[in-house]
């Protein structure tokens, strides 16, 4: 039988007087009408990945719906508008709920509406904690023309998790040119000083001067939800004190081993990223020191 993949990095051990304010305090910012799961997904991931107090905060109408997925996340509400979006007035509340955390992730489900735009632009403007820009949070880049002058020096400890549909939005290279969008994602990566993610067969990390190959992942992982765990993942690694480079990487390799676990008692066509979110906690378990 083949020995099972090694992780690029490995989680220490926890201290036996350790409590939950060791291993980070996460939020997670996004989901509106109609996309409530995709905010639930990111927030049960960085549970099941270990961090030790979990937020979502999304619009107010969707508080109850994301809170009923899992008792143990906490949920807060954000001004929205009649379309179950965020409102404008949402990233006014954002400063003040940002002080106690040790990461924060923004984008799954939260729509490109003018509320999500202002909430991005605030999250720019915030360099001390580490952040992952995922899905309509990268879109609303696109939108920015990111990285403009006036906001390429704001982007420190910066986190992008783009499949090549939204890469192809934010730096125009299309999907059906891999090595291009590679190429161009370490570009902007130096750039900026975020570390990103090129999702794919296989899916590459990469800095400005470093490049990373992930050996985990199948087909399977072609799924709805999918791309929200890793947010979820790379989110609490994040919250655990890792730095970017090795949270990526590590959090990549994760969910794609969870996604191969789930594959192998599911099989690739029938998988659900429910069935990638359930093995999670197996992988981590590995990745202890």
């Amino acid at each position: 039988m083949n020995a099972p993949p090694l992780p690029p990095v490995h989680l220490p051990a926890r201290n036996s007087d350790a409590h939950k304010g060791n291993f980070g305090r996460v939020m997670l910012v996004g989901g509106s009408r109609g996309m409530s799961g995709s905010i639930a997904l990111s927030s049960m991931a960085a549970l099941k990945t270990g961090s030790g107090l979990v937020t979502a905060a999304v619009p107010d109408r969707c508080l109850e719906t994301v809170a009923s997925f899992h008792p143990c996340m906490m949920v807060v509400p954000l001004a929205d508008d009649a379309q179950g979006r965020f409102a404008t007035e949402a990233a006014l509340a954002l400063p003040a709920k940002l002080k106690p955390l040790d990461a924060i992730a923004c984008g799954p489900g939260m729509t490109m509406a003018a509320g999500s735009v202002r909430i991005v632009e605030r999250l720019l403007q915030t360099t001390a904690l580490p952040r992952v820009l995922d899905a309509d949070a990268i879109n609303v880049l696109a939108l920015m023309d990111w990285p403009a002058p006036e906001n390429v020096q704001s982007s420190g400890r910066l986190v992008l998790t783009p499949h090549p549909g939204e890469l192809h939005r934010l730096t125009g290279v299309p999907p059906s040119d891999r090595e291009q969008q590679i190429s161009i994602a370490q570009i902007l990566a130096e750039r900026t000083g975020a570390v990103i993610v090129v999702k794919g067969g296989p899916t590459v990390v990469v800095s400005g001067d470093q490049r990373w190959t992930n050996t985990t992942g199948n087909p399977g992982m072609a799924t709805g939800g999918s791309g929200d765990v890793l947010t979820g993942v790379i989110t609490s690694l994040l919250g655990q004190k890792m730095d970017p480079w090795d949270a990526t990487r590590l959090g990549v390799w994760v969910h794609g081993r969870a996604g191969d676990l789930a594959a192998a008692q599911h099989g690739e066509a029938g998988m659900t990223a429910l069935d990638i979110l359930e093995q999670l906690p197996h992988v981590i378990r590995q990745c202890v020191e």
